[in-house]
């Protein structure tokens, strides 16, 4: 069995590079290939991924992914697109993943061990979509570690961190029955075929939030289950809203959340309430597109 892990990110200084370096490296640890996608960083920073390339070892395991501004600009029609797509940037990896298992993640996640992930799907049904709430890490406590020393953090984590019981059950819209976890987004984990029948997440969906939620019902409507779970262990490394500046300084300025205050956010009741059926074509993640990619 493979299982294939996806994330995206974008080089605009909103996740700090020790914390998407302890990313990478403990997902090397777990997973049989890592789809990284950049989207949309400004050409004179290049790809986040460039940074911290010489402090990762050489596994052949990363799938590294660069979508330029120049590109974004062709592929995405929308004046009012958040920055970084959550959901092409997904599909490009999905439809490429090698992996019998994929999970879809977030660039602040440490996921769980190998042994306790393969424990988790080994249980699981190919016919089930399943989220898997993550856990908090305080900052406070990662701060203790370098990132190289995630092993020692992810330790200290499982034996200190409970389970986060009180992100389960939510609504955005009356009848939503899908957001069965609250941030159902750091850790969706789905058997290929699966996330092939469903063509993945809404390409229509270029702004920001409810993109999780919607893929979780689309899960439904293609005839799976959706099932919520507590565990494996995994953490979310806790981050405050800043950037970094050029001098390297942190600077409080909240990245993420400036345009979703602009009311730029995807419509919950076409995306979730009212939503039957998918708008993607055959050629959803660029599936037909030959896209150049880097091997680390």
């Amino acid at each position: 069995m493979k299982i294939s892990s996806i994330v995206f990110s974008r080089n605009d200084g909103f996740k700090d590079d020790k914390r998407c370096l302890a990313h990478f490296l403990s997902c090397l640890e777990t997973f049989d290939e890592v789809i990284y996608i950049d989207w949309n960083s400004d050409i004179d920073k290049g790809s986040l991924l460039w940074r911290l390339k010489d402090k990762l070892p050489k596994t052949g395991k990363i799938k590294h992914i660069i979508i330029p501004p120049s590109i974004v600009d062709i592929l995405v029609n929308d004046p009012d697109a958040f920055k970084v797509n959550e959901t092409l940037t997904r599909n490009i990896g999905i439809v490429r993943a090698k992996g019998d298992w994929i999970v879809n993640t977030n660039i602040d996640i440490i996921p769980p061990s190998r042994k306790e992930l393969e424990q988790f799907i080994n249980k699981g049904n190919k016919d089930t979509f399943y989220t898997v709430s993550r856990r908090e890490a305080p900052l406070k406590v990662f701060n203790k570690y370098k990132a190289e020393e995630w092993n020692d953090f992810y330790e200290e984590l499982c034996n200190t961190v409970p389970e986060r019981k009180w992100s389960l059950g939510a609504k955005v819209t009356p009848n939503d029955n899908f957001s069965l976890i609250n941030s159902c987004g750091d850790f969706q984990v789905a058997h290929k075929d699966l996330w092939h029948k469903i063509k993945g997440f809404e390409e229509g969906m270029t702004k920001h939030c409810f993109i999780d939620t919607n893929v979780q019902k689309k899960a439904i409507l293609n005839g799976f289950k959706l099932e919520a779970t507590l565990s494996p262990p995994l953490f979310h490394i806790e981050h405050g809203a800043y950037q970094i500046t050029k001098d390297g300084e942190k600077e409080n300025t909240d990245v993420f959340h400036k345009e979703t205050k602009a009311n730029k956010y995807n419509d919950a009741w076409k995306w979730v309430e009212y939503f039957r059926e998918s708008e993607n074509d055959d050629d959803w993640g660029l599936s037909s597109t030959e896209i150049e990619y880097e091997i680390i």
